[in-house]
C-alpha cells in the first residue's frame, strides 16, 4: 500500500508546485527596489569603513 501512496503522493505534490501563481506585481517590485536601495547602503557603509582602515 506505501508503494502507490508515496508515488501518488510526489505527483500531487509536482501538480500542486506546477500551479503556484507568478506574482509579478507592483507591490514586489516596489518590495525588490527598497532592498535593493538598503543593499547599495550596506555597501556603501562597508566600503567606507574598508577604505578608512587602509
Amino acid at each position: 500500500m506505501h508503494l502507490l501512496i508515496f508515488p501518488a503522493g510526489f505527483i500531487l505534490w509536482y501538480l500542486a508546485y506546477k500551479a503556484k501563481p507568478i506574482t509579478n506585481d507592483e507591490v514586489t517590485k516596489l518590495w525588490e527596489k527598497d532592498n535593493l536601495a538598503k543593499r547599495s547602503k550596506l555597501l556603501n557603509i562597508l566600503k567606507e569603513s574598508f577604505s578608512t582602515n587602509e
